[in-house]
């Protein structure tokens, strides 16, 4: 089938075949058995050396030249991610080729810049500015370096030489020359040193002596000074006193205040208790006077409706007795008028008869009493008590004729001596 092919983050490994290219990187890939073939391309940094001999300088003065540079395959973006397109140029340009061989491509490459820019300077820059000559070299070669898919990480000169001694004699030039600038400078600043010295002990002295009246008149005036703050402190010492008595006659004025402030405040409070104690039995009372008023009111109803009640029985009584008046007024004049019919009828002789027969009974009727009596108990002083009994039952009897008389307006005696009479 085919191989798994794993590749290191040092290393690109490139897949090709019936797939196309494909790029495995820091993971693993898959190369199918005779139809993909994988190969890997170095990704690590490789330090190149780059000589170049008998350069020559705008002068014509040959020298010789040694550097170091740190090259790399362009794997990265700036932005840190993976720069497939500069990785697929190395592939193309040297997957098949050897380390040996990739190094000494890039060399020739760069010692072929190398010698271009020494070409443009004299010695005297290169001796002088080494760094400027790297930073030339260096915008030089990128754009070679990118087009073969590489980076160039750093560069540097190692050495500047010639076969002629040019370098040595400009060496020693300049040694003489700062050998005398060396010795110049030291007398020169030997001598400015002793007028400095000189000029710095005069300066010092008047410094020294202004420095005294500054002195003293600083003493002066933190003498002033002191005694205006210690004036100024015994101000602010009486002002805080007085301060601290008028605070603690405000907190005691306060504290009274505020005692005066409570004790309204508890009598508004008992008074504002008052009042609603009050208003409450207002109210209490005004529900007890309604309530009274109802009663009244419907007591007053009620006296009225037993008046009217009482009026009414009244008025019916009255129509009653009337009525019983007036039928008594009737039956009277009824039974009056019978017995003057009966008077003309029977004559007077036959109601005297008809009374003289009622009599027994009369006397009987009143009798009756007596005879429902059990037992009778006579009190008398002259043993006449049974007999007194008797004459007052004969009393009774005798009083008959009156009563017939008050009754029916028949005198008996009178009737009863006619009979005797017509006898």
């Amino acid at each position: 089938m085919g191989n798994i092919v794993v590749a290191p983050p040092n290393s690109a490994v490139i897949v090709s075949g019936c797939r196309g290219n494909k790029i495995v990187l820091g993971r693993c890939g898959f190369a199918f058995w005779f139809i993909e073939e994988a190969r890997s391309l170095s990704l690590e940094i490789m330090t190149i050396t780059v000589t170049s001999q008998e350069c020559e300088t705008t002068q014509g003065v040959k020298i010789n030249l040694q550097s170091y540079a740190q090259v790399k395959v362009k794997s990265l973006k700036p932005d840190g991610t993976l720069n497939m397109e500069a990785i697929q140029l190395a592939a193309t340009n040297f997957l098949s080729a050897s380390q040996w061989e990739i190094q000494d491509a890039l060399q020739k490459t760069l010692e072929g810049h190398q010698r271009q820019i020494v070409g443009t300077l004299t010695v005297e820059e290169l001796y002088k500015d080494r760094a400027a000559f790297s930073e030339r070299v260096y915008e030089h070669v990128v754009d070679d370096l990118e087009r073969l898919g590489f980076e160039l990480a750093s560069y540097t000169v190692a050495s500047i030489g010639d076969l002629n001694g040019y370098m040595e004699s400009l060496g020693k030039t300049q040694t003489a020359i700062v050998s005398r600038e060396a010795a110049e400078g030291t007398a020169r600043n030997q001598a400015e040193s002793r007028k400095a010295i000189a000029k710095y002990n005069a300066d010092a002295d008047i410094v020294a002596a202004e420095n005294a009246e500054r002195s003293y008149i600083r003493r002066q005036q933190q003498g002033e000074q002191q005694a205006e703050a210690d004036r100024l402190l015994d101000l602010r010492k009486a002002q805080n006193r007085m301060e601290v008595n008028r605070a603690d006659a405000e907190a005691a004025s306060a504290k009274d205040i505020e005692y005066a402030k409570q004790k309204q405040a508890i009598v508004e409070a008992m008074a504002t208790q008052r009042l609603r104690e009050e208003e409450v039995m207002l109210k209490v009372k005004d529900v007890e006077l309604q309530q009274a008023v109802n009663v009244a009111r419907r007591e007053a109803e009620a006296l009225k409706l037993q008046a009217e009640a009482m009026g009414e029985k009244e008025r019916f009584v009255g129509e009653a007795e009337a009525d019983v008046i007036k039928m008594k007024g009737k039956a009277e004049n009824s039974i009056l008028r019978n017995r003057a019919e009966i008077y003309k009828k029977f004559g007077h002789d036959a109601i005297v008869q008809n009374v003289v027969e009622v009599l027994p009974a009369l006397a009987r009727e009143i009798a009756q009493p007596l005879g429902k009596t059990e037992k009778m108990i006579f009190v008398s002083s002259d043993g006449s008590s049974a007999s007194n009994l008797s004459k007052d039952i004969i009393k009774a009897a005798a009083q008959l004729p009156d009563a017939v008389e008050s009754l029916t307006g028949l005198d008996l005696k009178k009737a009863l001596k006619r009979l005797e009479g017509g006898k």
